[in-house]
């Protein structure tokens, strides 16, 4: 059976892919297509993709759901783009920031590749706040950069509460700003940003977890880091070897010296459920657990769930 998956991405047109792979009997096509920002256009291609052969969309560049606990928060553009699809389940990755990568997060915990002692840097907890809450349920010291990354602030918070505070206070708010305002889209992703290096230079951090195009404002500071990320293309990990960070390991589908973003394992879950299951999923519905965990073990057939070390420096 053949998979047919597409990435519409706010992000930089560079980093366009397209491949196709097998899983046992099945193949799975990803085509990933970036707008360098131009929501208009990105907003045209998901029209036009309703009359193609196409089994899901992941929306790349932009969250559609920030989560804390049960609640979620819904970012205005990506809204826009998610409504222009009547017939194909669209997705952001949301599901597999909630379910997934906790749970490669506690078995790189068991196996003791993260350690207690280690302070951890999340650059974002809106779009990752389960797996926050379980680096502090193991005992860890997390930096929270929310405000850093996204409104270059220069506070670190240390208590999932602060976020849930800022969040009832101005989250609504910020969320209905152009996007650009809050995320690096199209080239903004490939600057540096020093205001953020300036603020982050300032704490200790062993591990940094979250989005790469956070992550590489302050690549500068990742030597001898633990980077725990996604999307990432050959340039990418070749720059982050230079860097010479100590571990890589990508959360996302890593195929041909790619990894790819958490919304392209959604749309590849999404596409799953739509040919497998008959059921159309959406971000905003309830989630069932146990379809996507038998989707990662018996569909895409991950054994142990501890991502894909890509870097690890004491082999080089």
């Amino acid at each position: 059976m053949e998979f047919n998956c597409v990435s519409i991405s706010l992000g930089s047109s560079k980093r366009d892919k397209f491949i196709s792979f097998n899983i046992g009997d099945n193949v799975i096509n990803i085509c990933r297509m970036g707008f360098d920002g131009d929501l208009v256009i990105a907003k045209k291609m998901i029209e036009k993709l309703q009359d193609e052969e196409v089994d899901s969309i992941g929306l790349g560049g932009i969250d559609l759901l920030l989560f804390i606990n049960n609640n979620y928060f819904v970012i205005k553009d990506a809204k826009i783009l998610y409504d222009q699809s009547y017939r194909i389940p669209v997705v952001d990755g949301s599901i597999t920031k909630r379910i997934l990568e906790p749970i490669i997060v506690e078995n790189l915990i068991k196996d003791g590749i993260l350690k207690r002692d280690q302070k951890v840097l999340l650059v974002s907890s809106l779009d990752r706040f389960q797996t926050l809450l379980t680096f502090l349920n193991s005992g860890f010291n997390v930096l929270i950069g929310d405000l850093v990354f996204a409104l270059k602030i220069d506070k670190i918070l240390n208590n999932p509460k602060e976020i849930e505070e800022i969040a009832k206070i101005l989250l609504s708010d910020v969320l209905n700003l152009p996007f650009n305002l809050i995320y690096p889209i199209g080239k903004e992703q490939e600057k540096d940003d020093e205001a953020i290096l300036n603020i982050i230079k300032k704490y200790d951090f062993d591990i940094v977890f979250g989005d790469f195009h956070y992550i590489r404002k302050i690549q500068k500071l990742l030597k001898n880091k633990i980077v725990i990320t996604n999307t990432l293309t050959d340039k990418n990990i070749e720059e982050l070897k230079k860097i010479e960070v100590k571990l890589l390991i990508s959360t996302g589908i890593y195929v041909e010296g790619r990894s790819f973003g958490a919304n392209v394992t959604d749309s590849i879950f999404a596409a799953y459920c739509l040919k497998l299951k008959n059921k159309k999923i959406s971000p905003f519905e309830p989630l069932d657990r146990q379809i996507y965990l038998e989707f990662v073990n018996d569909f895409l057939r991950i054994g142990e769930l501890k991502g894909k070390v890509i870097i690890d420096i004491e082999k080089y």
